[in-house]
């Protein structure tokens, strides 16, 4: 199962079904034109943006990073990850993304009660 940031940032496009997303996701179904903002495997970036469609199979679904993020269409992923950016920059004045968030809040393994950011 997905380890999914309690505050998770929400795409415009998605909001409005946004746990149903999440659910669907979590069971393995397919989500066509969904993205999702996880942390980076490895040190070198600060996060990365996976297509859904990749985590159909087993092995990538067990061995997604914590998600941060989910939007429609990669358009909206950029910009959200824009906005985790600035959230990031206006409160610690540096990128370090993970740290930021591990400060804010933590992580819920599956379903999680959406507190959802703007």
């Amino acid at each position: 199962m997905l380890t999914w940031y309690v505050h998770l940032y929400v795409g415009e496009k998605v909001k409005k079904q946004v746990r149903r997303t999440m659910g669907r996701i979590n069971r393995r179904k397919p989500t066509p034109g969904v993205y999702l903002l996880t942390l980076p495997h490895n040190r070198k970036n600060i996060m990365e943006i996976v297509p859904t469609s990749v985590l159909l199979q087993e092995t990538a679904h067990v061995r997604c990073p914590r998600v941060i993020g989910i939007a429609r269409g990669r358009e909206e992923a950029y910009v959200l990850m824009q906005r985790i950016l600035k959230d990031t920059y206006a409160d610690t004045g540096n990128f370090q993304v993970e740290a930021y968030l591990g400060h804010r809040g933590g992580y819920s393994a599956g379903s999680i009660p959406w507190g959802g950011r703007r």
